[in-house]
């Protein structure tokens, strides 16, 4: 049985302070990648490795420059191209490795083969637990050696030691650099929208979206939520369904989070059934 105390955020999450400090943590680690070097010509790809797997120092976790959305046109809405898109990606011995996917469909597959597992409670919970404080920067920072800045991501170990002894690999690469690879997708979102412009709305949109919908996916698994909710909001929400955080704190109270009551709409009442009868009744 994990012991969520360990994991605490302690904060109101919703206070303008807290969210100004995730916000000025996103653009220092945005600023990092705006620096990296990149090549403009197509099927070229300079990378910048931001992880190096302890156990195996072949696997890097890169995020490679350009990206295709460099050489696409409408990616802002206004027919420029996200000149500062990058590729995530796993490499092994400085090759990347293509068949790893990090798309919903992947993550939602990895998130129901922990049903499969003796502590499938625990391993969602586990996983719900790393990917909010991912959505929310928690485990993330910035180091300084020689002047140049470093981004770094260092999730629980105590979580990822539980995950990784119940599930050694996925897609074919092992379970904590596939971990690490899809916090570098949660970057390159960062980076996307602030590019366009959308993340200085603090909406939520970027990491925080795509971290928050992986939650929303293993709460629905625990039986935490419903899959009603959690497909109504995927299709009104334009492909996410991240969890509010009242849920979150309900969910889960040991990890302290704090926030606003969400105000609820009011229903207004049933109107009084009325037959056919009463209706003809009325014009006759």
């Amino acid at each position: 049985m994990i012991n969520l105390t360990n994991y605490a955020l302690n904060v109101k999450v919703d206070s303008p302070a807290f969210k100004r400090e995730v916000y000025e943590k996103q653009l220092d680690l945005i600023d990092i990648a705006l620096g990296w070097p990149g090549s403009a010509t197509e099927g070229t790809m300079i990378f910048n490795n931001i992880w190096e797997y302890a156990q195996d120092s072949s696997y890097k976790v890169s995020l490679g420059k350009y990206g295709k959305e460099f050489y696409e046109s409408g990616q802002t809405g206004n027919n420029q191209k996200n000149c500062n898109d990058m590729r995530p990606s796993v490499l092994k011995d400085g090759v990347v490795i293509d068949s790893v996917r990090g798309g919903f469909d992947d993550i939602f597959r990895l998130m129901e083969s922990c049903l499969s597992k003796p502590n499938s409670k625990d391993l969602l919970v586990a996983f719900a637990t790393l990917f909010y404080r991912n959505a929310l920067l928690i485990d993330h920072r910035i180091d300084n050696i020689d002047n140049k800045h470093y981004y770094i991501y260092e999730p629980p170990r105590q979580l990822l030691d539980l995950i990784c002894s119940s599930i050694s690999s996925y897609e074919g690469i092992p379970m904590e650099v596939y971990i690490h690879f899809l916090d570098a997708i949660g970057f390159n979102e960062d980076v996307k929208y602030f590019t366009q412009g959308k993340l200085q709305k603090k909406t939520g949109i970027g990491r925080e979206n795509n971290m928050k919908t992986y939650t929303h996916d293993a709460c629905c698994l625990l039986g935490h939520t419903s899959w009603a909710d959690f497909i109504y909001k995927l299709i009104r929400s334009y492909g996410v369904s991240p969890i509010s955080n009242q849920e979150m704190a309900s969910f889960f109270p040991e990890l302290g989070i704090e926030c606003n009551e969400r105000r609820r709409r009011v229903r207004s009442a049933a109107s009084t059934p009325i037959s056919i009868t009463q209706i003809i009744d009325q014009y006759l």
